[in-house]
Order: C-alpha cells, then sequence, then structure tokens
C-alpha cells in the first residue's frame, strides 16, 4: 500500500510540473570561491548551443569573478543582462555574449545615464519571482517592472517581455551588442538597425579565456520584433537617436516601443558562420511562432531526454525514501545533458578548425563541440555513452573531425579551435571507452584513429601536445628540470597510453598493443618508495618530493596540477593492483586510503581546497573505487554513500566545485545508480545504490536496464550480493558493459539486483 501511494504521489507531482520529475533547478547557482559550481541559469535546449540566461552581480556590482563563470551567482541581488551564451559550471570565464535588457525610463535622458556605465541600466530581483524549469525561464525585473520570460532553441534565443503599468513614459529594448561576461574580452563589434524589417543585426568579436589561444570567437546575431516607435545607437557612453550603425567595444543599440505595448516578443538568431546564417537559424528554428509554442517544443526536447531515467525510493518507501535523492538525481541528469555543445547549425553547416564552412556528415546528428576533456572523460562522456551511445559516436566522430580539419588531437576544444587546457591527451581515454564498450559504429575509420593516437604519443603536435615526447620516452617519465609537473604529467600519459594499448588491441595490433601497455607502467618511476608518494624526478634520477606531512597537504604544490602530493597518490585509475604492489601490502594500502577520505571528511567546507579527498577535485573522483582492489569492497560502499549524502545537497551550492560540464553531475549519477565506470574500458564498479528502483532506457529505449534494491535503507549500505538477470554476478565487485549490460538474444531488458545489510561481509 505505501508504495502505491508513493507512485501515485510521484506521478500528481510530474502533473503539477508539467510532465518533469523532481527537480531544483537552482543547485549549482552557489558556492563562493573554489565551491562556487559556476552553473548558468536560464534556458537552452538539450546540448544547445545558446544558452540564453541572466549575468548577475551583487548590490555594489564589484565583480568576483570566480563566482561568475556562468554568469549567475545565487547570493546576487542584481541582474545586470541577458546574455546567450555560456559556459557550464568551469573554473574559467569564456562566451557571454550579445547582451539585451527590457527597461522602462521616463526620459531618453535617462536612457543616456544607464548606458553611460557598464550595468547602468541593471534591475534588482529577488529568488521568490524566479521561476526555472529546463528550457525555459522567468524572473521579474523590480527596478523596470518587467516580467521576462526566455526559452531557447539551439541556436536562437526567445525572449518575452511583459511590461507593467506605472510612472515611466518609455518602454525600451536596449542591445548590448559590445557586451561579454569577461570584462575585457571584447575585440570589435558591430550592430545595425534596419527598421524596414524590424531588425537588428551585427557580430561581436571577442577572446576569452579559452578562445584567446586560437585568436577568439565571432559571433553574429540577427534579432527580430515588431512595433518599433524609436531607434538609435550608442557609442564610447553617447547616445544617437535615429542612427543605424555603431562599431567598437563601446557600443549598442536600443529600440523604443508603444506607450501602450504590454508585451513583446524577441527573437534572436545566433550564428559563428555569418549574419546570414543567423537568420537561416532564427527561420528555421522558430518560425517566428508565439513565444509558448516554441517554449513547448524546447520543453518536450527535455521531457524526452529525461524520459530515459526513472529512480525513486518507493518500493520501500518506509525504511529508505529520500525525496532529496530524486532531486538531485534528476537534476543532475539535466546538468549532464547541457554539454557539449552542439555546434552543427540549421541545415547541418559548421565553422571548422580549419575556419572554413562545412556540411556535417549524413551518418551524423550533430557535431559537438566545447569538450572539457580533462573532466569529461571520467564520467559524463562514459554517462553518455552508457544512455545514448548514439550521441556518444558523433561526439566522437566530433573529435576525429577536429583531427582532419586541424591535424591533431585536442585537449579541451571550444567553440571551433584549439585551447591547449589542462595537460593529458585524454581524448585517448574517450576513444578507448567508446570502442572498448563495443559501442563505436561503422563509421568510425580506425586507421585514422590508430594514426592519431601514435602521433600524439610520439611527436610534439602543433596543438594540444604532450610534454615533449621523445624527451618523456627517452627517460619513460617527465624530467622536473624541464617541467615542474613531473609526477602528475607521467601519471596521466601512462593513463593515456593503457588506453592507447586498449585500442590497438581490439585492432588486432597485439604487439604494438604490448609496446603502450609497457609505457602504461611509467608511473612507477615516479613513485618514491620512501614515502610512498608520487613526487617529481629529475633526469638523474633524484626525486623532489614534500619533505614533510604539512608539505604534502599544501594545496596547489607548485610540483602538482590543481592539488598536494595527496590528491595525486591514488591516481593510478588503469592499474591500481600495480599501484598496490608499490605500497607493499594490500593492508597498508587500504589503511591509507581509508586515511585519504576519513580526514577528508574532517574539511567542512569547500570555499578551500580539501587538503585530503576533494570531491570537488577529478583527479580524485575514482579512488572511492580504488579499495576494490584490495579486497575492501565495503568500505568503498561506506565512503561512497557518505559522500552522496554529504557532499552532494539540493542547496545552491548542493555540488563540491565547478560542475566542469557535468563532470560532478554524472559522478553522483554513477555513484547513486550504483556502478561506476573506469574510464577507458568497459568494466565498472559497485557500490552503494541510493534508490529502491532505477530504470534506464539505453539507446532510446532499445535496452533497458533495471535495477532493483532490496533491503535499502541509510543504514544498510553494504552489498551482500548482487543477483544479474537471476544469476548471482560471478565477476563482483565488477560489471562489464559488453558482457553483463547488453541485451542479447533477442532480450530488450537487463535486470540487475541488489542485496543490501547493515553489516559489511567479513574480511
Amino acid at each position: 500500500m505505501a508504495e502505491s501511494w508513493c507512485v501515485l504521489l510521484l506521478l500528481v507531482s510530474r502533473v503539477v510540473r508539467g510532465g518533469f520529475p523532481p527537480l531544483e533547478m537552482y543547485i549549482g547557482t552557489g558556492g563562493e570561491a573554489f565551491g562556487a559550481v559556476s552553473l548558468p541559469v536560464g534556458a537552452q535546449s538539450p546540448y544547445g548551443a545558446v544558452r540564453i540566461g541572466a549575468d548577475t552581480s551583487n548590490t555594489y556590482d564589484i565583480p568576483i569573478i570566480f563566482n561568475h563563470f556562468g554568469g549567475y551567482h545565487y547570493a546576487d541581488t542584481y541582474i545586470n543582462v541577458f546574455s546567450h551564451t555560456h559556459m557550464v559550471g568551469a573554473g574559467v570565464v569564456d562566451y557571454g555574449e550579445v547582451g539585451i535588457f527590457p527597461v522602462q525610463v521616463d526620459s531618453v535622458e535617462n536612457l543616456q545615464k544607464m548606458i553611460s556605465n557598464r550595468h547602468g541600466y541593471r534591475s534588482s530581483f529577488t529568488h521568490d519571482r524566479e521561476r526555472i524549469e529546463p528550457g525555459y525561464y522567468q524572473v521579474y525585473l523590480d527596478t523596470h517592472k518587467v516580467n521576462v520570460e526566455l526559452t531557447a532553441t539551439e541556436q536562437v534565443g526567445v525572449h518575452r517581455y511583459s511590461f507593467d503599468n506605472f510612472d515611466k513614459r518609455h518602454r525600451a529594448i536596449l542591445i548590448d551588442s559590445s557586451y561579454t561576461l569577461a570584462t575585457d574580452a571584447c575585440r570589435g563589434s558591430q550592430v545595425n538597425i534596419d527598421p524596414s524589417k524590424n531588425e537588428i543585426l551585427g557580430w561581436i568579436f571577442f577572446e576569452g579565456a579559452l578562445s584567446k589561444h586560437f585568436g577568439g570567437v565571432k559571433t553574429y546575431f540577427v534579432i527580430t520584433f515588431a512595433n518599433w516607435t524609436e531607434y538609435g545607437v550608442w557609442e564610447n557612453g553617447r547616445l544617437v537617436q535615429e542612427k543605424t550603425v555603431a562599431n567598437g567595444c563601446s557600443s549598442g543599440a536600443y529600440v523604443m516601443l508603444s506607450t501602450d505595448q504590454q508585451q513583446i516578443t524577441v527573437y534572436v538568431g545566433i550564428s559563428f558562420i555569418s549574419i546570414e546564417q543567423a537568420r537561416i537559424n532564427q527561420q528555421i528554428q522558430t518560425k517566428l511562432q508565439p513565444f509558448d509554442a516554441i517554449r513547448e517544443l524546447v520543453q518536450q526536447k527535455w521531457l524526452n531526454e529525461i524520459s530515459r531515467f526513472e529512480a525513486s525510493s518507493c518500493f520501500y518507501v518506509s525504511a529508505s525514501w529520500n525525496p532529496d535523492a530524486e532531486i538531485m538525481f534528476y537534476t543532475a541528469v539535466i546538468h549532464s545533458m547541457m554539454s557539449p555543445t552542439i555546434w552543427d547549425e540549421s541545415n547541418g553547416v559548421y565553422l571548422g578548425f580549419d575556419n572554413q564552412t562545412h556540411t556535417k556528415p549524413d551518418y551524423m546528428d550533430h557535431v559537438y563541440t566545447d569538450l572539457s576533456i580533462w573532466d569529461v572523460f571520467r564520467t559524463q562522456i562514459p554517462f553518455i555513452v552508457f544512455h545514448d551511445p548514439k550521441r556518444a559516436n558523433d561526439i566522437i566522430h566530433s573529435i576525429m573531425i577536429n583531427v582532419e580539419q586541424g591535424g591533431d588531437l585536442p585537449k579541451w576544444p571550444f567553440a571551433n579551435g584549439y585551447t591547449d587546457s589542462m595537460f593529458g591527451t585524454h581524448a585517448c581515454i574517450l576513444l578507448s571507452d567508446l570502442i572498448m564498450k563495443h559501442e563505436h559504429d561503422v563509421h568510425l575509420n580506425i586507421t585514422q584513429v590508430l594514426e592519431a593516437l601514435r602521433k600524439v604519443a610520439n611527436t610534439a603536435q602543433a596543438h594540444d601536445s604532450r610534454f615533449d615526447p621523445p624527451t618523456y620516452i627517452k627517460y619513460q617519465y617527465v624530467p622536473f628540470e624541464k617541467e615542474r609537473f613531473s609526477a602528475p604529467y607521467t601519471q596521466s600519459y601512462a593513463y593515456d597510453d593503457w588506453a592507447i594499448g586498449n585500442v590497438m588491441t581490439v585492432a588486432g595490433l597485439f604487439d604494438e598493443a604490448q609496446q603502450y601497455y609497457n609505457r602504461s607502467l611509467w608511473f612507477e618511476n615516479v613513485f618514491d618508495f620512501t614515502t610512498k608518494f608520487f613526487c617529481p624526478r629529475n633526469s638523474t634520477g633524484e626525486f623532489f618530493c614534500p619533505s614533510s606531512d604539512t608539505e604534502r597537504l599544501i594545496p596547489f604544490d607548485y610540483r602538482y596540477v590543481e592539488g598536494d602530493a595527496w590528491h595525486y597518490r591514488f591516481f593510478v585509475p588503469h592499474n591500481t593492483p600495480r599501484l598496490i604492489d608499490l605500497f607493499g601490502d594490500p593492508k597498508f594500502f587500504v589503511q591509507e586510503l581509508d586515511t585519504f577520505f576519513t580526514r577528508g571528511r574532517e574539511w567542512t567546507t569547500t570555499k578551500l581546497p580539501n587538503p585530503y579527498y576533494w570531491p570537488g577535485n577529478e583527479h580524485d573522483l575514482f579512488s572511492v573505487w580504488q579499495f576494490h582492489y584490495a579486497n575492501r569492497s565495503d568500505l568503498t560502499q561506506e565512503h561512497a554513500r557518505w559522500l552522496l549524502e554529504h557532499a552532494y545537497t539540493t542547496k545552491p551550492d548542493g555540488i563540491p566545485g565547478n560542475d566542469d560540464y557535468g563532470t560532478m553531475s554524472a559522478w553522483y549519477l554513477f555513484s547513486s545508480m550504483g556502478f561506476y565506470p573506469l574510464a577507458g574500458s568497459s568494466t565498472y564498479l559497485t557500490g552503494s545504490p541510493v534508490f529502491d528502483r532505477i530504470t534506464i532506457r539505453r539507446n532510446n529505449g532499445q535496452c533497458t536496464l533495471n535495477i532493483t534494491v532490496h533491503n535499502n535503507s541509510n543504514q544498510n549500505i553494504y552489498v551482500e550480493q548482487v543477483l544479474l538477470n537471476d544469476k548471482v554476478l560471478a565477476t563482483f565487485p565488477f560489471i562489464d558493459h559488453v558482457h553483463d549490460l547488453q541485451c542479447s538474444n533477442g532480450s530488450t531488458t537487463v535486470q540487475l539486483e541488489f542485496f543490501m545489510s547493515s553489516t559489511p561481509p567479513s574480511i
């Protein structure tokens, strides 16, 4: 009976929410300093290029860049502008261009005052009059007495403004065409007004933190709406009525509306190719339909994606129902589908890495960019491979298109360029992940893949290269005097070479594969047997380890990338058994790994880096699963469940750091379902599932995974047994994507059952 009522409650609540499962879209909008999650707030289609949203500020308009990489911060009380593109939870600022804002003023002179200063037209707002849904955003601008609604197709932002009547005589729409989220990113801009067509068109050229590495991005726009009365432009803070052209990085346009204009819809087509393509995008993707029709179309896209997943604790509702877990799960699904970015525009055209316009291949639904590979290879892309392999293939094809047009495997492809951001060549792991799971389609050119892998591993690329490969190969590690990140670079390249070996094995090149498997052991060469830490090593063989326990805990130690010695101590995901050997004793390995987590629990803030296990730092994410290799699965289950319940919440800071294009959200998704990928392989490692029932309709429903968790509760966190299709999982604690989770012999379902207990199995 309890289950029936719970199911009924969930169904009713979905009807109330327009068909959406329980969500909290403020998750990821808060946090401070290193705990800032940096997710944008606004509207977009799944994976859409236009992420139209509010860029906010505090009362004093003091720019706190660390908190505004996504434009929006929950603690702010002012909206500066609505811009049309944003990064997704990254730790740098880029995009954030083509600003628009509706205002009401009592005179043109006051409009002049507004545009004289950056953010001079901003408005106060409150969360009480704000609403966020997938594909839809609404907020009331208190200063200007305007209700704003936003929705977005892949390349078109659609605004609806409803003006209140009050003692202002002029209603205006400001087009801040030279606006960029980063204050100094604009390198050129132009805006043109065409009153005969009710169009405002133009472009902005900018160089953000990533795009500056390949010469910047040019964004074109076409803005359409009706019922103008007056118009003009501004340049360098000076308003000029009835002028139709403005240039420069302090320019924009305005349009006055009729005083009886209560509501207006604004269509903003965006293109990275041309103004004409922006117009084509606008026409094809919206047909200038009413706002509600476009919103319904966009939200249906989200519903179609979310419907792949069901997670609930109704079955044992009295013991374990946790509505917050369901909220976090479904919200994380949304976050995991905000990126990467669909790069092809209407009619399948896109701007390539060679700066030429191309048409996507017919076998691809979309071309993708904005791949934060150093982050997403660990969780977010494996999650897409798991539930949507067709899209995953398009993402991998997009990486290989980068190779065709730019010559090299990318580290962090952004827009249409190489950024050389972060380190490692983890595109190797993405390729291995898809191929090892046997999810790659017939269009993946394995010969081209092999050539790209050989090149990145052995020669200096023109873009996004490893540290001098000949020197690395000579010493079998990165020498400290040539690169201060000697240890983390060596550890990362070892993981990458293991992935290359996997691809070589699938291709039948066994001897060559063995060469890369041998190279994958080179992490041993930067392991100091005295301290049992990975440390930089110079070309004569001398180690330069932190000299004390205190020094090993220094955040952002100059020898380690975004971390300390503890953070890299266990970073050998591809060969944990050998890492245990290096520690000398499995019990000692377990003791030290357990210390890593137990001391990490004592760190109660996300504002500063946790010197031990840091849930918001990518290179730590696999560590909790490494207990399995020392036959202590109980500690994986214990610590993973603790992290799910404490590191993630439904609050604005409820993700433990930058979401990094869905990386942290996907960690939550996998962990809450009870299994987690070893990226680059077909292996998953079991954990402690949060829910009693989980359904994932993989590959558009062609194969459904049903997970049932028996006797689950907050106390019953240990796994007694796992059944796969009614048989004991013989490979526990490991699950294989190919052999265990694929539907076969005409079946369309896979059944996975966990049996839980309050006590760990005997050790």
